[in-house]
């Protein structure tokens, strides 16, 4: 659930980017909508697969 204050704060974001305001109900979609978005794509790299895609890079310079 999104606080209140997430919403307002949404919704201010929403009007300078788009330009236009939107209504309570339509911002809390959207806004639900985009961190359903985030929660699929964003997944924190392991430090292990950072490590290794470090080496690699280090043994392709030389």
């Amino acid at each position: 659930m999104i606080s209140d204050k997430a919403l307002q704060e949404f919704k201010e974001i929403w009007k300078e980017e788009i330009g236009t305001e939107i209504s309570d109900e339509q911002a809390m979609e959207e806004a639900t909508q985009l961190l359903t978005l985030f929660d699929a794509i964003y997944r924190p790299i392991k430090k292990q697969w950072s490590n290794e895609y470090d080496t690699k890079c280090e043994r392709h310079k030389n």
